[in-house]
């Protein structure tokens, strides 16, 4: 039997839950983008590191005002949350973000997806949906494939 690599395989990993949008959660923005960061797989469920949530608020509101923020205006956003985060944490929750595929960075500027103006549910809905397209198309690809096996 050969040894697939598998690892090299794996181009990326994809984490979105299914959650009850309750009422508790709607109270406090803090609890909802905590919410968000759950549902689009962004945190683990009982995670104690809010930086990455303070981010991701950050950008929210930066984009809910028309900016696509620098990471020094994210900074700024953040310092104007009252939140006390250094620069090397921000650019590793950004290039997290970056990663997976929810933010973009064009000519130093952040934005979610690929900057476009659309309602911030659309663009999120458009990213996740593009990359579950292109999985199953591997998938069907390889489905495909074993039913040409013989048994």
């Amino acid at each position: 039997m050969v040894m697939l690599p598998e690892g090299k395989l794996i181009r990326s990993e994809m984490v979105l839950r299914e959650m009850a949008l309750s009422d508790d959660v709607k109270l406090t923005r803090k609890s909802l983008v905590r919410w968000i960061a759950l549902s689009l797989g962004l945190i683990s469920p009982n995670e104690s590191r809010t930086i990455i949530l303070d981010v991701l608020e950050a950008l929210i509101n930066l984009r809910m005002r028309s900016i696509q923020p620098t990471t020094k205006e994210i900074l700024e956003e953040l310092a104007s949350m009252e939140v006390a985060a250094d620069e090397k944490s921000v650019y590793y929750h950004l290039l997290r973000m970056k990663e997976s595929g929810l933010i973009g960075k064009r000519d130093g500027k952040h934005f979610f997806g690929d900057g476009e103006e659309a309602r911030l549910s659309q663009v999120i809905k458009r990213i996740y949906q593009s990359r579950f397209d292109k999985s199953f198309s591997s998938v069907d690809q390889a489905l495909d494939a074993l039913e040409g096996y013989k048994r």
